[in-house]
Formats: structure tokens, C-alpha cells, sequence
């Protein structure tokens, strides 16, 4: 026993082709949160920030097949938007769980080592006219005591871009 359907092959190339254009919608809506998410991020360092260096440079997205995300790939970023020792206890602490899983992923890492450190504090100084040492080794010290205070700016972005977001993917699907 044979059961032929007609037209099942045209029903299966259109829902091919719609399939197709979903993935292509889809892909596009991504590209375009990554874009704004790091176009926001940029801001965020520039304001935060009077120094506008490798960070904001590196700040970046990528796009990817069904995927897109934002991307800072400066080595030192994840301490300028989480903060460092006592500053990051009391910043990550705030926030939410998969964030704190993904911040304490850079507890206890060093950025690079401590001669590094202190040659990018030296061209930090440098950068702001400031040429006493005294300040500088202060600044070192300081640093190394307290931590840095967290000036997130991946977070906000993405908390900001999001919404948007699920409500473009949500009217792609007629949710």
C-alpha cells in the first residue's frame, strides 16, 4: 500500500525557505544587540573613564552562526568591570548569580605580573602629567591594599540592549 500526498514537496520547500528567512531574521537581530550592546559599552568606559585607552579599544562584537556577543578583550577588563579585592567583594555580591558565576571565574587571576603592573601604572601617570614618584608608588600601594573600584560597563550595556532584544526575537516568532 502506497499513500501519496500531493503538494507535500512545495509545503516542504516553503517551509524550508521560511525557516531560512527565521534563521536570517534571527541572525540579523542578534548582530544588531551585539552592535548596540558594544556601542553602549564604549560609552559607558569613555564616561567612566578620562583614560581611554586599550580598554575602549578593545571592546568589540562578534558575530557568530545562531549566536553574537560582545567581547573586551583587553586582559585587564574583567577588573574594571567587576573591581578588584575588597571593591569586587561588595560590587559582585550585588549581582546576579549567573554574573557572580562568571565574575568569580577571574577571582584569584592576575591581570599579568606585577612588573607589568607597575609599568602600567608608571604609563598611566605618564598619560596624566603626574611625575612624582611618591604619588605613583602611593597609587601602587594603594591599589595593592584596597583593590580597584568596579566601573562596570558590560553589564549595564547588556541589561540596557536585552529587553529590545527578546522583544524583536519574540515578534520574529509572534510570540
Amino acid at each position: 500500500m502506497e499513500l501519496q500526498i500531493k503538494g507535500i514537496d512545495a509545503l516542504i520547500k516553503k517551509m524550508d525557505n521560511l525557516a531560512n528567512d527565521v534563521q536570517k531574521d534571527v541572525q540579523a537581530e542578534l548582530n544588531a544587540w551585539a552592535d548596540e550592546t558594544a556601542a553602549n559599552a564604549k560609552m559607558l568606559v569613555s564616561q567612566k573613564s578620562s583614560d581611554e585607552g586599550m580598554l575602549l579599544r578593545s571592546i568589540s562584537p562578534r558575530y557568530g552562526q545562531g549566536s553574537a556577543s560582545v567581547v573586551a578583550s583587553a586582559k585587564y577588563a574583567a577588573y574594571i568591570e567587576f573591581g578588584t579585592r575588597k571593591f569586587a567583594a561588595a560590587y559582585v555580591s550585588a549581582l546576579p548569580a549567573d554574573w557572580q558565576t562568571y565574575a568569580a571565574t577571574f577571582k584569584g587571576k592576575a591581570g599579568g605580573t606585577f612588573k607589568e603592573f607597575v609599568l602600567s601604572i608608571k604609563a598611566w601617570a605618564a598619560r596624566k602629567g603626574i611625575t612624582d614618584k611618591a604619588h605613583i608608588y602611593f597609587t601602587i600601594k594603594q591599589i595593592m591594599e584596597d583593590g580597584i573600584p568596579a566601573k562596570p560597563f558590560l553589564y549595564p550595556s547588556v541589561n540596557k540592549t536585552l529587553p529590545e532584544l527578546k522583544k524583536n526575537l519574540r515578534a520574529i516568532f509572534k510570540l
